[in-house]
């Protein structure tokens, strides 16, 4: 049956779209990825509602037009150099025709439109002008091929559809106008922002620009290479895209450059004085037990009475590092005596980020003076981490992924660890983030027994077992089956490098690298592998908690029983989680790709919940030493992202939450101070 009119001319847009599409398809992928980056996360929401709220005359808006109008340039640039420079197997029709007039124009139109929907909100003002942007750009797109003759359309097609070599390519680039051009400014914006953003973190460059203005460049540059291989791709006969795949994949063989930083100054204590757990704690019940000596002067008491606090930390990026933070904070305001009797702090991803911050401050700040310097801490757990290891993944290294050898210094976590330790310096005017483990608590008088241990949970991905960065020697009888990094190592680690270890998320950090040598029967043989978010193994850390536990019991009741102290432990659980008592709605859409990792991400948090119950139940059963449990866990009554960018809003209300829930008005908390008391602790 003949085609009508109509039909026909349906038929020709839709091949002569396929056809163009099919060239410019790295555009559309670049331009999608940005749309969920963007639009798709938590994270994007508290990014942009951080513009939103900072005003529309702010530096931070002002940056986020520049990046717009960069990438619409870039798209713009882009979609021609590959539709109109020498393209490749187009048939010529009026429909082809008018595509391959419109479709640079409506492609430079897009990333202002997709930010306009990133922005929506209706009251504020932000975007309606970016949509008033994308109008303009289209205007200035009309006026440029009007007036400058480089962007002129042609008023013929030519097309080809013989192979040609990639050195005849690079000629006709070179010599079309618009393509020298192109590839001129593209060079030098790449240039210009690699090196920008290749600059030391405490320079603060990144952190300037924010994180959504950082992603908009990044995106421009990769949306300008990605359309020069395609231009030199031929699918037929020089499949170029598939080779540099294939080059990334070989040299990924030979350029991990994740290798975990050691610490190996000559004044750092040797790892093998580390105490164990069971020395460890005898000097830290006779520290508390002077120490009420001391505050009832004249009559010590014959038998103490002494709490001692183990803290779960449960992971979830920057949104637990300031629930962690903001929580232990407010327990040391509202119980005297608290942070001298935590024990052990076991932390996992944000939250073990959140349990170095607290402890380095503890180490730093006398505990008379905290309260009045909490909001220059406060300052340091609510800062942008974000912007630093975004412009590492988008610059610095890509550097690494075409280079054959590793280059440790562009790896972004170690940009991450070193944003902790910069704004820690600059808040509070400390470097002691760079300092060992170890070092951290040792004082020119000896060993600080008032600092709480910290025992930071990461997971070998290659193995699956739970990873321990710690200051303590760990016992294998109590922790079965972990690897402790220290031991593995030979080596300790900066306190950055071990909060990194811990928190090493998907995607936004990679993996780090431990490898040794190790003598098996008499023969050398490499071992090792990457550490990863310990939430992967257990993103509650209450596990860890009663592995200490159980090594800590027969100390307890030996000290029990012989009438010289009483040991009451208490587990304190800090969730940040949310997935109580929620009600869910089916997922058919792209279920094949949703569901795995729905319920990948899903499990992970609802696994702290259940192991948060198991352990409850199990401590019921639990009399001597009588233990207690207390979950202090944050309320959901705003949207909280997974990530290292944290809203002032946000930020506002998490604290408001500290203080509204952690106070004397919760009865556990109520309780816990009178067992203080009870115990003569001041």
């Amino acid at each position: 049956m003949p085609f009508t009119p109509f039909a026909s001319t349906a038929r020709d847009y839709v091949v002569a779209f396929y056809q163009t599409q099919r060239n410019a398809l790295i555009v559309i992928i670049t331009l999608l990825i940005a749309l969920y980056i963007l639009t798709g996360t938590d994270q994007a929401g508290d990014m942009i509602e951080a513009v939103i709220s900072s005003g529309i005359g702010s530096p931070l808006f002002l940056f986020i037009l520049i990046g717009a109008f960069l990438w619409s340039w870039t798209v713009y640039s882009s979609t021609r150099l590959i539709l109109h420079v020498s393209p490749v197997g187009l048939r010529l029709s009026p429909a082809m025709d008018m595509l391959l007039r419109w479709l640079p124009r409506l492609g430079g139109m897009l990333p202002s439109l997709i930010l306009a929907f990133a922005f929506w909100e209706p009251t504020h003002p932000q975007p309606f002008l970016l949509m008033t942007m994308s109008c303009l750009m289209l205007w200035s797109f009309r006026l440029v091929e009007r007036h400058i003759p480089v962007f002129a359309l042609p008023t013929r097609w030519k097309f080809r559809n013989r192979y040609t070599s990639i050195v005849q390519d690079f000629r006709v680039l070179w010599r079309h106008p618009l393509g020298r051009l192109v590839v001129s400014i593209g060079l030098v914006l790449t240039a210009v922002l690699l090196i920008l953003f290749s600059l030391p973190v405490q320079w603060g460059i990144a952190r300037y620009f924010r994180p959504t203005a950082v992603i908009l460049f990044g995106i421009s540059v990769y949306t300008f290479w990605g359309s020069l291989l395609v231009y030199f791709n031929d699918y037929r006969y020089r499949p170029l895209l598939l080779a540099v795949g294939l080059y990334f994949v070989a040299v990924s063989a030979f350029n991990d450059n994740t290798t975990v930083r050691t610490a190996t100054d000559s004044s750092i204590t040797p790892i093998n004085s580390r105490p164990t757990v069971d020395a460890h704690f005898a000097r830290w019940v006779q520290a508390r037990r002077e120490i009420a000596r001391r505050e009832v002067a004249g009559h010590p008491p014959s038998h103490d009475t002494i709490p001692l606090i183990l803290v779960a930390a449960e992971g979830g990026g920057i949104r637990a590092l300031n629930w962690t933070a903001e929580t232990l904070i407010r327990l040391d305001s509202i119980i005297p005596g608290f942070s001298r009797h935590v024990y052990a702090l076991s932390g996992v991803s944000g939250g073990g980020v959140g349990t170095v911050f607290y402890t380095a401050f503890l180490r730093d700040v006398a505990e008379a003076r905290r309260i009045s310097r909490f909001a220059q801490f406060r300052q340091v757990i609510r800062d942008d981490y974000l912007s630093a290891v975004s412009a590492a993944l988008l610059f610095p290294e890509s550097i690494q992924r075409l280079s054959p050898v590793a280059i440790p210094l562009l790896e972004r976590g170690k940009w991450l660890e070193d944003s902790w330790a910069d704004s820690y310096q600059r808040n509070l005017g400390l470097s002691t983030l760079d300092s060992a483990v170890t070092s951290l608590y040792q004082r020119p008088d000896g060993y600080d027994y008032n600092l709480p241990s910290l025992l930071l949970n990461g997971t070998l991905a290659e193995s699956g077992q739970k990873v321990i960065t710690s200051n303590l020697k760990l016992d294998s009888r109590y922790f079965r089956d972990v690897v402790s990094t220290v031991d593995l190592l030979g080596h300790d680690v900066p306190l950055k490098t071990a909060a990194s270890l811990c928190s090493r998320f998907p995607v936004v950090t990679n993996g780090a690298l431990i490898r040794v040598n190790t003598p098996t029967n008499g023969i050398t043989q490499p071992y090792g592998g990457h550490v990863v978010d310990g939430g992967y193994f257990d993103n509650s850390g209450v596990e860890t908690c009663f592995q200490l536990l159980n090594n800590l019991v027969p100390s307890i009741r030996r000290l029990d029983s012989t009438g010289q102290a009483t040991v009451v432990p208490y587990i304190l659980f800090i969730q940040n989680s949310n997935t109580m008592g929620r009600t869910t709605r089916a997922k058919s859409i792209m279920q094949i790709i949703r569901i795995p990792l729905l319920g990948f991400f899903n499990a992970w948090d609802n696994g702290s919940i259940t192991r948060d119950n198991m352990f409850n139940s199990f401590v019921d059963r639990f009399a001597n030493p009588r233990t207690n449990c207390l979950t202090l866990r944050l309320a959901y009554n705003d949207r909280y992202p997974l990530g290292w960018y944290l809203s002032e809003r946000v930020a506002n209300r998490l604290s408001d939450q500290a203080r509204d829930s952690i106070s004397l008005k919760n009865p556990a908390l109520r309780q816990l101070q009178s067992a203080f008391r009870r115990a003569g602790v001041r």
